[in-house]
């Protein structure tokens, strides 16, 4: 059987556009992420995220009083630091994050720690 070389062709490219689709949709989001227990409990979890525009702290449980404190570096600069009792947020919708920081209260005895997407 001769195969002619249009139908070699389109094989050709139909196997490149497969390979293609399966390199982009196996290839990760850039994100990171840090869990950790303040220590004036252990029974407040905080979980921080970062991907290339948005960073979160969350706090769950527990009876500590510290907030879930984030901040972003863009463009070479960090930013002011947000804070809320549950889930604190800053989006970068344009550029794209360089760095995140988070804390579990704004106070000298914070954990700090800083992520990388």
């Amino acid at each position: 059987m001769k195969i002619s070389p249009t139908r070699a062709k389109y094989g050709v490219a139909i196997a490149a556009t497969a390979m293609s689709v399966t390199m982009l949709a196996a290839a990760p989001a850039s994100a990171a992420s840090k869990t950790w227990q303040r220590n004036c409990a252990r029974d407040s979890t905080y979980t921080a995220n970062v991907s290339d525009h948005v960073a979160t702290t969350k706090k769950s449980g527990g009876s500590c009083a510290g907030h879930a404190w984030v901040r972003i570096k863009v463009q070479g600069s960090w930013g002011t630091w947000a804070d809320s009792n549950t889930t604190a947020t800053r989006r970068s919708p344009v550029y794209a994050i360089e760095a995140s920081q988070h804390k579990d209260c704004d106070c000298g005895s914070a954990n700090l720690h800083t992520l990388y997407p």
